[in-house]
């Protein structure tokens, strides 16, 4: 698929997708009580018995806050689909969000699940991280659409708020929320899942959205583009 087919298809589908909502978040919900079943209820002790491996079930503070982020994580996902999210979503787009978090359940399930190192500092740290990252993302989400729900800014581009320090402080809010799961579960493995948003965040949705943006709002968004970091404030 072709740089412009791939903007097509994320970001300028008519129509409610109301059945592609509907399955993302019935598919995520599920994801999040696998989460709570391996962490909370036994369900790593069922895996380690019948498997045969040597892991050992890990700290009870690491592992009811894991699940406990990943619903916070769930109920900003039903804002966005239901409240938040104005263009459509394609089945594409569906299938590959909910392998994605069905990775992420699983491998900070297990790692940080089967952690038995009390959280400490480093879990306290993550704690905050996964707060400031879920506020930035859902502040900005929220801020936008109060603000276009003025007739008087329909048709405008949003540039207040947090959007003033990062064109995709959405996507920066979630590099800093899942690395704070990743510190939460105590395993250094984990961060490859920042990682790959990073570079998918990079390579892929930014230049994207951007060509999506530049094509909707024109000089508006140029202007702003040329003031504004395209992710992380003041650096990149």
């Amino acid at each position: 698929m072709d740089k412009r087919e791939l903007q097509r298809s994320m970001y300028e589908l008519p129509g409610a997708s109301m059945a592609q909502r509907l399955t993302l978040v019935v598919f995520v919900g599920a994801w999040v009580l696998l989460a709570w079943w391996l962490l909370t209820m036994g369900g790593l002790c069922d895996v380690i018995a019948h498997s045969g491996w040597t892991w050992q079930e890990g700290d009870a503070a690491r592992r009811v806050c894991l699940a406990a982020g990943l619903s916070i994580y769930y109920v900003r996902i039903l804002f966005t689909e239901f409240v938040f999210l104005k263009r459509g979503v394609s089945w594409n787009e569906v299938f590959t969000i909910a392998g994605w978090l069905l990775f992420i359940v699983l491998f900070l399930g297990v790692e940080g699940g089967t952690n038995g190192a009390r959280l400490g500092v480093v879990g306290a740290i993550g704690i905050t991280l996964f707060a400031v990252g879920s506020w930035v993302n859902s502040y900005a989400e929220y801020a936008r659409h109060v603000w276009k729900q003025r007739p008087e800014n329909k048709g405008r581009l949003y540039t207040g708020s947090v959007f003033r320090y990062s064109r995709h402080p959405n996507y920066f809010g979630d590099l800093v929320l899942f690395s704070g799961l990743c510190m939460l579960s105590g395993a250094w493995v984990t961060f490859i899942v920042p990682a790959l948003m990073l570079a998918g965040f990079v390579f892929v949705n930014i230049p994207v959205l951007d060509a999506h943006l530049r094509d909707h709002y024109g000089s508006a968004f140029e202007d702003y583009a040329r003031h504004t970091r395209k992710l992380i404030p003041f650096v990149y």
